[in-house]
């Protein structure tokens, strides 16, 4: 049995139209009916009910449809590990991590890490925070990077406290940020852990009006289009910072209002250990994080 033919097999068994199998797997489509004939021949039954130029899956073509993606998938990470070992890698890792941390500090572990070990190959999965423990838990992922931590029987290491500040456009720098609460859209993140305690603070500035966008790369392109302020961590604006396409502000009445990060593992490997101590070293050094 043909890896090919199980290949076409699953595209025509998701379309049921032999046309747009070829078109997708850039093949004529005289040569997917033979890869399907092939099939049949080799399993010895028929995968499909054939109505002139119609076809749909019958109940044994669904259910060998599982069995060829669990097939299809073997194949495809033992070329994958292979490819792997032949390119230098002895070993990989797959790291869950939240957008947040992967737009601010996730480069600068990566590239620490792939100078200590460049025999490790790394896979990135971008995962909601509170996706992430689950992630770890089922093994979906090796590690998880994430501002939340877990209720699962896992490891989590608090991994550095940020404190907040308060972003504004830079054509609003020479407001006080009082006036800047009770004037401009408050833009936050629905899943930040930290907007609830925010909220409460709020309540003295009763005016305060709110915008939910669960992306902090737009709740910042927002503020520099001078769309609304924003509370964010210290490294998630560190290089806006930089570049003056933000101006901050630490709020005082906010200041005891931090942002957590978290590594999480279901167990420890040699390979996880230098991880780890990687992001604290990242952590620690920073100085987006003093």
């Amino acid at each position: 049995m043909e890896t090919e033919w199980l290949r076409t097999f699953i595209v025509a068994a998701k379309t049921e139209n032999f046309r747009e199998t070829a078109e997708q797997r850039f093949i004529t489509q005289s040569t997917v009916s033979k890869h399907m004939q092939h099939l049949e021949k080799e399993l010895q039954t028929t995968l499909f009910e054939r109505q002139g130029k119609q076809v749909k899956l019958n109940h044994i073509g669904a259910h060998f449809l599982l069995q060829a993606e669990k097939m299809i998938a073997t194949i495809d990470e033992g070329l994958q590990n292979t490819a792997s070992f032949m390119d230098g890698y002895t070993s990989q890792l797959t790291i869950g991590v939240a957008p947040q941390i992967a737009n601010s500090t996730l480069p600068v572990i990566i590239h620490t890490f792939q100078q200590q070990r460049p025999s490790i190959q790394i896979t990135i999965e971008l995962l909601k925070s509170n996706e992430i423990g689950e992630a770890v838990y089922a093994g979906v992922v090796d590690i998880g990077l994430s501002k939340l931590t877990s209720t699962r029987n896992i490891l989590a290491v608090l991994l550095a406290q940020e404190p907040l500040q308060l972003i504004a456009p830079m054509s609003k720098r020479t407001t006080d940020a009082r006036t800047l609460l009770q004037q401009e859209i408050i833009l936050t993140h629905e899943y930040a852990p930290y907007w609830q305690d925010i909220q409460q603070v709020l309540q003295q500035f009763p005016s305060y009006k709110s915008m939910h966008i669960n992306q902090t790369e737009v709740i910042k392109n927002f503020v520099k289009q001078g769309l609304g302020i924003a509370f964010l961590p210290k490294s998630v604006i560190e290089a806006e910072f930089q570049q003056q396409l933000l101006h901050s502000y630490s709020v005082q009445e906010f200041s005891h209002i931090v942002s957590n990060t978290y590594f999480l593992s279901k167990y420890l490997s040699a390979d996880i250990e230098a991880f780890l101590a990687v992001c604290h070293s990242v952590y620690n050094g920073s100085s987006a994080l003093d």
